[in-house]
């Protein structure tokens, strides 16, 4: 009994952890908004409004989005949200927040599930802790990505299976969990469906001898899984659907040539040396291993500024010695199964998207490693604490107490404190700003905000509230038949009195009473001078670098 209520409350505990560092300043930090989670955020609201999104497309299954297309299931997730909460950053990154806390105790259970008594309790309690205070999870989890969303659907499918085969109609659940995550993020498009096979075939005994009971429901979890995939796989062969593919691919001989590629060699081998398919072979190869290198996940990270906190990596730096020990113990003791397979299985599944794409080692893409790596760590310190002397187990546990200590300290420094000012120059941080500025503004004059850079608009129609209805009457891009298959792209957007497009300096500075918007390349100190602009205000980062610059122009002055 006093065991049971241990563990409770270290597993309360861990879910407070957890949930500090995923809601704190949610609404706040990042202090920027990238246009990706504008976009989600604006098409939920338009969705709520009038039924379609800003295309004017009824219930798309994937989203447009610039010239990208994105999973539905975030934005659809937001619909309901946006009425209630209102249309605000805190409420677009919310859902992501609140299944990665979710994650936390579907971990514990699911450990709890597949592991044999022995460890059962003890690593579902430390991979959980791990989760709770990972760099990486907490870092996807305060920002809108869909992966996040897509790796608790995941882990909640797996669960709901093997808790099917003594309840089989939990199977349905886990038909619905699986095929949710799949349709969640591009990455699980190709990981589901291994997992699928992986969990039938390893449990396939088992399942036969009792099919005759619950076939029925078997059809029904198999149809019900269909039904919600087959129009998203029937979207495969559009352009809408593969644009994410052919940009990304490293398949993709159109963009360039593979790593490795040499020009100016023409020798009798040359077919063999330069062979497009063996060189991208090559470096999908090498993108892979990188997922499980101790350089990236403990000392370098994720490059993407977005994707990584300063002065952390992948994993805590301290974590490496267990992981290590973890990976030997994971792939010798046997005795761990089924949980050893099924880790063993996401540890190599889960990179394989990330690897087949251009980008060198990225989190985003590759998130469902996390869990395999954090329990492999987890695995790893554990077996450390049965080997070592009792003697040294005292000393042990408080050195890890106090690298712990030292990492939550660091953690809450780089995430509250140093991130904006090193990294919210990457977080949109002008464009996040800018209607609070516009809003000041007379409003006798029009606006000119320059695109030549980003895709600031949907963050003017995010803040602004912008109607919806208005924006889709206003600006055609594309009809509903061709919403899949036009690649279409009009950059060109009318915001009532703002005009979204590329400033011309002679028309919009020398004849036009105005003001202007766009960043230090487009409307610098030169051009300030040249056309006799009036500053009215510089939009800056938080380490004091200008972002947006709002000015006004003076053409009577000029014709003087």
């Amino acid at each position: 009994m006093k065991s049971r209520l241990l563990v409770i409350i270290s597993l309360v505990l861990i879910l407070a952890v957890g949930i500090f560092f995923r809601f704190y300043k949610l609404g706040i930090t990042p202090a920027g908004f990238y246009l990706d989670e504008a976009a989600m955020g604006y098409n939920a609201y338009s969705i709520a409004k009038t039924g379609k999104d800003e295309f004017g497309k009824a219930m798309p299954l994937i989203f447009r989005s610039f010239l990208d297309f994105k999973t539905p299931i975030y934005t659809y997730i937001l619909v309901p949200l946006i009425p209630i909460f209102g249309l605000s950053i805190y409420t677009v990154r919310f859902p992501s927040a609140f299944f990665g806390v979710l994650t936390l105790p579907l971990v514990y259970l699911l450990i709890k599930e597949i592991t044999p008594g022995k460890y059962a309790t003890k690593l579902a309690l430390l991979t959980t802790f791990l989760m709770a205070v990972s760099p990486w999870h907490i870092l996807l989890s305060r920002t809108s990505y869909e992966t996040n969303l897509s790796l608790f659907f995941l882990i909640f499918g797996i669960y709901t299976f093997y808790l099917g085969i003594r309840k089989p109609y939990l199977f349905i659940i886990s038909a619905l969990g699986l095929s949710f995550s799949f349709l969640s993020y591009h990455a699980e498009r190709l990981i589901v469906p291994i997992v699928f096979v992986f969990l039938v075939a390893s449990n396939l005994k088992i399942l036969l001898v009792n099919l005759r009971r619950y076939w029925f429901i078997v059809v029904i979890s198999i149809l019900l899984g269909l039904f919600l995939v087959l129009p998203t796989i029937g979207l495969m062969r559009t352009p809408g659907f593969l644009s994410r593919t052919t940009t990304l691919n490293i398949f993709s001989y159109s963009r360039q040539f593979p790593s490795g590629y040499k020009p100016d060699y023409h020798g009798p081998l040359a077919g063999l040396i330069n062979s497009p398919a063996l060189l991208s072979v090559n470096e999908v190869a090498s993108l892979y291993i990188s997922y499980f290198s101790p350089r990236y996940l403990f000392s370098i990270g994720n490059a993407d500024p977005k994707s990584s906190y300063p002065g952390l990596a992948t994993f805590f730096t301290w974590q490496l010695p267990f992981y290590l020990i973890g990976l030997y113990f994971l792939i010798k003791d046997k005795k761990l199964n089924p949980l050893r397979s099924m880790i063993i299985l996401l540890l190599l599944v889960s990179p394989l998207p990330a690897a087949l794409t251009r980008d060198p080692y990225t989190t985003i893409r590759s998130l469902p490693l996390v869990f395999p790596q954090s329990l492999v760590i987890a695995l790893g310190a554990i077996k450390t604490l049965e080997l070592i002397k009792k003697s040294l187990k005292p000393v042990l546990i408080m050195v890890l107490c106090l690298v712990t200590s030292a990492g939550l300290i660091s953690l809450y420094s780089s995430i509250f404190i140093l991130n904006d000012y090193f990294r919210g120059y990457s977080w949109d941080i002008g464009p996040t700003k800018v209607v609070e500025y516009i809003n000041k503004l007379p409003k006798n004059l029009p606006i000119t905000f320059d695109n030549s850079r980003g895709e600031s608009y949907i963050h003017l129609l995010f803040f602004s509230k912008y109607d919806p209805a208005t924006y889709q009457k206003d600006n055609f891009e594309v009809s509903s038949s061709q919403y899949y298959t036009s690649m279409v792209r009009n950059k060109t957007k009318n915001l009532g009195r703002i005009s979204y497009k590329q400033i011309d300096w002679g028309s919009d500075a020398e004849e036009t009473k105005q003001y202007l918007i766009g960043d230090g390349l487009v409307i610098s100190d030169h051009e300030l001078a040249v056309h006799r602009l009036t500053k009215i205000v510089d939009i800056t980062n938080p380490d004091g670098s200008l972002a947006l610059r709002i000015v006004e122009t003076n053409p009577l002055q000029n014709e003087k």
